[in-house]
């Protein structure tokens, strides 16, 4: 067994996360929790969970069950915050209801940090993230530089060839992070929401310790085509991109912020839509006021 304690945020996807809880438990290598955050969804999933957690296994479960939908970011939080109560573990692992891991996953990040000095200074391990049966390789980033909105690019396909190379973010679709980072770092931001909370996290912890992403070991993320089109979460991601130039990058936040503007009252000339200019403007303003939590206007399940 694995001392980790695997924390999966869940809302209205039930049958999603009865097929990603079964891929931790036909893990080769268990792991010692499962931490299970219910965003008061309404599908059956609290009937479920309390079936699911009475099964007799040697995983230790819990279940939080929260009265309202605080977003992933909050989920995630609330989760992240009962694992570091435990004393018997040293590793939180971070993941989605739609992400399922392959059975040696967890073997395999046990594997290389049994491989390296304890003293090594390394705040997360992690693998590759595929989608729709190929690498999709957002989720693991380098830095650009703090002067463009888009501040960090995508690891390249050949990266994901090597046995082990080191990213400057992640997402937090299947990622190991050492307990002892977390004290450091502190938690995810809870008011973001949802989207960019795992951006800026780990930026936080990135200041303590190397990232490491092993290609060999896979977790498979069922997405839809959805958060591709101009959406509710859409908003988010311009929000909270604005609210992580306004912490980190002070010094060029007021140029890359008005150049963003810019770019968004003009989007229509490349075809996007005035409902898309009004939703950046407002994500962007909210961001520079500090304005966070969910909006009244682009909750879950807003469209154009």
């Amino acid at each position: 067994m694995f001392n980790v304690a695997v924390v999966i945020v869940t809302y209205n996807r039930l049958e999603k996360l009865k097929i990603a809880l079964t891929h931790y438990e036909k893990q080769l290598l268990l792991p010692k929790y499962i931490i299970v955050v219910d965003n008061n969804s309404t599908d059956g999933t609290d009937i479920y969970l309390s079936e699911w957690k009475n099964q007799k296994t040697e995983i230790k479960k819990h279940i939080i069950s929260l009265k309202k939908n605080v977003g992933g970011a909050g989920g995630f939080y609330e989760g992240e915050k009962y694992a570091m109560q435990l004393s018997d573990i040293d590793w939180v692992m971070i993941a989605d209801d739609d992400a399922y891991p392959a059975e040696d996953y967890l073997l395999g990040m046990r594997k290389y940090i049994k491989s390296v000095n304890h003293s090594s200074n390394i705040s997360i391990v992690c693998g590759r993230v595929v989608e729709s049966h190929k690498i999709e390789n957002i989720h693991r980033t380098y830095w650009v530089d703090k002067w463009h909105w888009n501040y960090h690019k995508y690891v390249q396909a050949e990266d994901y060839e090597r046995d082990v190379f080191y990213p400057d973010f992640v997402s937090y679709v299947g990622i190991l992070i050492k307990k002892d980072i977390l004290h450091k770092s502190g938690l995810v931001c809870k008011e973001f929401f949802i989207w960019n909370d795992d951006t800026e996290h780990s930026y936080r912890m990135h200041k303590y310790g190397l990232f490491v992403c092993l290609p060999k070991y896979k977790i498979y993320h069922d997405v839809s085509e959805e958060n591709k089109n101009l959406n509710w979460k859409s908003y988010y991601s311009y929000r909270n991109k604005t609210i992580f130039f306004k912490r980190h990058c002070k010094l060029q936040f007021s140029f890359v912020i008005l150049l963003q503007v810019l770019k968004s009252i003009l989007c229509p000339i490349k075809g996007k839509s005035f409902t898309e200019v009004k939703l950046r403007l407002t994500a962007i303003k909210d961001g520079v006021l500090g304005n966070m939590g969910m909006n009244d206007v682009y909750k879950p399940g807003w469209k154009p």
